[in-house]
């Protein structure tokens, strides 16, 4: 028997397990000696394996005192957790496609709804997992290229103004300066087309930046190969005369709604490109730009490798996570920098953690390998929560002072042990902004 006094006429009150029965009343003891009964409440909490204590758990590994009342969404456990490493929330099946993919993005939005991506379909739901919005597209389209157009993919983002931002897919055609070689055309068919007017065009895939109204009707979109088609990757050139570019991968944005800008990351070319909202002028570039005449693996301005999660600092600064790909033996990093005041186009580092893996020994460090995922957010006290992402996916809030203030390993057990479960990103919110999400409304008090 669990009892919780309240002196408003809401109430949060956590049960013990999913899966359970439960009986709940009001007692109204207001009115003094006049106590008042009311009559008795049944329900039942779904349960799900991936919040199976004995198949899946948060192991935490430093306890929180600053954050001690925050919760943890983790996408590749599709769970809400406390800080305590106790599951709280998880999301049930959405539509009919049995959740057979992970969620990624999972994350509060400012009308107090939560949003996510789960195989190429972008969702809004609420706190019961009832779908309040469903981006157009089906996941069941062809996945050649030359049939993607609007799957979507990495990131959705509720604005202020209501409308929803994601990324697309898109498939562009760069022109080949000259014809290629008769056995390059033949070995790679699906890749160069010769059209009508006799010239020789490459597939290259890029991102769209797409936005959406509350109806699925695409109200702006920017399209990343008008920039590069304009930009020095133009110049990236394999002997056999193909573009040293297959896919950019664009994994990441940042809108400052304020300044009406917006950052989008891209982990291939290991470059940030900034543009203007809405005309989607481009502003400036960050990160590894080519120098013709020179290897791409010795490009300039090398201070990320391999990123994801750009975004802007209160102090107005920008920063991300660092996946460190192009030295295999260095481990991920979070990196603070800001515009060189002498170079237009350069960025200066002034702050740089290394993310901590010290329970691994060296050959299961080595075997960690971080291709994909991991995130950063500031948070309001200027520390900085961090999931590492990939099949580590280790999380973790770290102060200025690189002091380690909660951190978290989520495990699967798997071959009769536990094992590092894979994780795509994760976020965090008070306790306030759930009792929020819970209602569904701002707290007025």
């Amino acid at each position: 028997i669990v009892t919780v006094d309240a002196k408003t006429n809401k109430v949060i009150a956590e049960v013990p397990a999913f899966g359970k029965e439960y009986t709940w009343c009001v007692v109204n003891d207001h009115h003094g000696p006049s106590v008042k009964k009311n009559t008795l409440h049944h329900f039942s909490t779904l349960t799900a394996k991936w919040v199976d204590p004995d198949s899946v758990r948060l192991r935490i590994i430093t306890t929180a005192t600053a954050h001690k009342d925050d919760y943890v969404f983790l996408d590749g456990n599709k769970a809400l957790y406390d800080m305590s490493g106790n599951p709280v929330w998880f999301l049930p099946k959405i539509e009919k496609d049995e959740n057979a993919e992970r969620p990624r993005d999972v994350k509060v939005t400012p009308f107090n709804t939560i949003t996510m991506l789960i195989s190429d379909l972008v969702y809004e739901i609420n706190y019961d997992a009832a779908i309040l919005w469903r981006g157009p597209g089906s996941a069941k389209l062809n996945r050649s290229m030359d049939s993607i157009t609007a799957l979507h993919h990495h990131e959705l983002t509720r604005l202020n103004n209501g409308h929803y931002m994601t990324f697309g897919f898109e498939q562009a055609l760069f022109q080949l300066s000259e014809k290629p070689d008769s056995i390059v055309v033949a070995t790679l068919k699906d890749k160069i087309i010769r059209k009508s007017d006799g010239k020789y065009y490459e597939k290259i895939a890029c991102g769209k930046l797409m936005e959406y109204d509350g109806a699925g009707k695409v109200v702006l979109q920017w399209l990343s190969s008008d920039y590069f088609k304009h930009s020095d990757l133009m110049e990236r050139k394999l002997p056999i005369g193909m573009y040293d570019i297959e896919d950019t991968h664009a994994n990441a944005f940042y809108f400052d709604e304020k300044k009406r800008t917006i950052c989008v990351s891209f982990r291939n070319l290991n470059r940030i490109v900034k543009i203007s909202y809405p005309d989607g002028k481009v502003l400036n570039t960050f990160g590894r730009r080519y120098v013709p005449g020179t290897p791409h693996l010795n490009l300039v301005n090398g201070l990320f490798c391999g990123q994801h999660s750009c975004r802007g600092s209160q102090d107005g600064d920008l920063y991300l996570f660092n996946n460190n790909i192009c030295h295999p033996k260095l481990t991920p990093t979070i990196i603070m920098m800001r515009p060189s005041p002498v170079k237009k186009d350069s960025l200066e580092k002034v702050w740089e953690y290394e993310c901590p893996m010290d329970e691994l020994t060296p050959i299961e460090k080595s075997k960690v390998i971080f291709h994909a995922g991991g995130n950063v957010l500031e948070l309001p006290d200027r520390t900085i929560f961090c999931c590492m992402g990939s099949d580590y996916g280790k999380t973790f809030i770290v102060d200025r002072d690189k002091k380690i203030l909660w951190c978290a390993q989520p495990e699967i057990w798997k071959n009769n042990k536990w094992a590092h479960v894979s994780e795509y990103r994760g976020s965090i919110i008070t306790r306030r902004k759930l009792e929020e999400l819970i209602w569904g409304e701002h707290i007025r008090n």
